[in-house]
């Protein structure tokens, strides 16, 4: 048995990662010969991080120059188209589109072949049918490429507990539709996602699951200490919203005006006598958010050895998972940073920049400890922690209680799919449509 694993992952972000370890971890359970095949953006990545197999989503990836993969064969004529490209603007554009176009249909022929030595191809991971950062031609895109190409290789294709949106432009609603389309099965992590799909003229039968990484066992990751910290410790994950270096939307002044609230309340929660910890779990996107706030902070503190408030971003996900569980409070914009402090029972406020956020906020319970990234004030803001500290122990019960329920819906749903007959990929949730609440449900 050989199964496919596709997720726009692979530099660095370990919610990504997460998702994948959970799914690995879980197909080997019920089916141990089974050989895991990954695709993503950076297969190297993605082969050292969990020890499979692993090929490109896209023509390009990192290293693919020194494969080779990316030379053209005549080094004389390509410095000739080079020469003539300088010297005849229109002419570049057209050669930079030719050869981008031989090396997508390059790509093509490969991805079918590879899909070919499949008997499954599984497109999994939060947001998967989403134009969020560069449009139709990224993720939509690759998803309908890669459902197009598992199809005509006569293969199953699964969606499993993806996110959906959002999706503004017509182009990116018809590729994600027909890619829908063609699956064997299709699961959201929520009933938002379902509701969009539904929007866009799917009509088939969906269903609705927690996100996979709530099936991730994270006892074995948990730090061991048994000394606690004398003073509560809080970690704050700042992200990059705005940042005109790396964000979709960039805006300068909202930038600044978010490091400067999250600064104010920093400070803040030193007065208070917290610890603070400033942590990620993200290697590409946040990396300058965590090096410009630590300088705001360092600049408003009397000098001193303020080090140990400072982590450096996690690099895999035991580093990250280890380190949040030493955390009592957290606070986070990252939705698998909310997922993970579910998981370890750890009380969370979210500054939310995306609606994703505020229904997993929603759907667990606890809204109230959600604040708008853009729009959020400091008072506000400590008045939540406030609220937050006060409600710690009830919190905790309910993730607890939250983090369980998922787990054994997302067990019943991998027991459906990944269950072994006759020495074949069985399907047993095709077989018929279940009746539900909210999360499994089918429609």
């Amino acid at each position: 048995m050989k199964i496919g694993l596709l997720d726009h992952m692979g530099y660095g972000n370990l919610g990504d990662a997460a998702t994948q370890e959970a799914l690995i971890a879980n197909i080997k359970r019920r089916l141990p010969d089974t050989e895991i095949v990954g695709f993503s953006l950076n297969p190297d990545d993605t082969r050292k991080r969990h020890d499979i197999a692993c090929y490109s989503i896209t023509h390009w990836h990192p290293g693919l120059a020194k494969s080779g993969l990316a030379r053209v064969d005549d080094p004389n004529l390509w410095s000739q188209l080079k020469l003539t490209s300088k010297r005849v603007p229109i002419v570049s554009g057209m050669i930079k589109r030719a050869l981008h176009l031989c090396r997508e249909v390059a790509h093509l022929f490969r991805s079918y072949k590879v899909l070919r030595s499949l008997d499954t191809m599984i497109i999994a991971g939060g947001g998967q049918l989403t134009e969020l950062w560069r449009g139709p031609w990224s993720h939509p895109y690759n998803v309908l490429k890669f459902s197009i190409l598992t199809k005509l290789a006569n293969r199953r294709l699964l969606f499993l507990n993806v996110g959906a949106g959002p999706l503004s432009s017509n182009l990116s609603k018809i590729f994600v539709k027909f890619a829908v389309h063609l699956a064997d099965y299709v699961s959201l992590r929520d009933v938002e996602s379902q509701a969009l799909i539904r929007r866009l003229g799917v009509n088939r039968t969906t269903e609705v699951f927690p996100d996979s990484v709530y099936a991730l066992d994270v006892s074995s990751y948990e730090a061991t200490e048994t000394v606690k910290p004398l003073r509560p410790l809080v970690g704050i994950n700042p992200i990059g919203f705005c940042d005109p270096r790396v964000w979709l939307k960039r805006d300068k002044s909202a930038y600044l005006h978010y490091l400067d609230k999250l600064t104010e309340f920093s400070l803040w929660l030193i007065r208070q006598d917290y610890t603070l910890r400033i942590f990620s779990g993200e290697l590409s996107v946040d990396v300058h958010a965590v090096e410009d706030l630590k300088e705001r902070i360092l600049n408003s503190l009397p000098s001193g050895n303020h080090g140990e408030m400072f982590i450096p971003p996690s690099i895999d996900l035991k580093d990250l998972l280890t380190e949040m569980s030493r955390f009592d409070f957290v606070v986070t914009s990252k939705f698998h940073g909310v997922v993970f402090s579910h998981l370890l029972e750890k009380p969370v406020i979210a500054l939310s920049y995306h609606k994703k956020i505020d229904d997993l906020m929603r759907t667990v319970g606890h809204s109230q400890h959600c604040l708008n990234i853009e729009s959020f004030d400091c008072e506000h803001f400590k008045k939540t922690f406030k609220s937050l500290v006060e409600n710690a122990e009830g919190l905790k019960s309910q993730f607890r209680k939250e983090a369980y329920s998922r787990s054994e819906l997302l067990k019943t749903q991998f027991d459906q799919l990944f269950t072994c007959r006759d020495s074949e990929f069985y399907l047993d949730a095709l077989k018929s449509e279940k009746n539900g609440a909210v999360v499994g449900n089918s429609t």
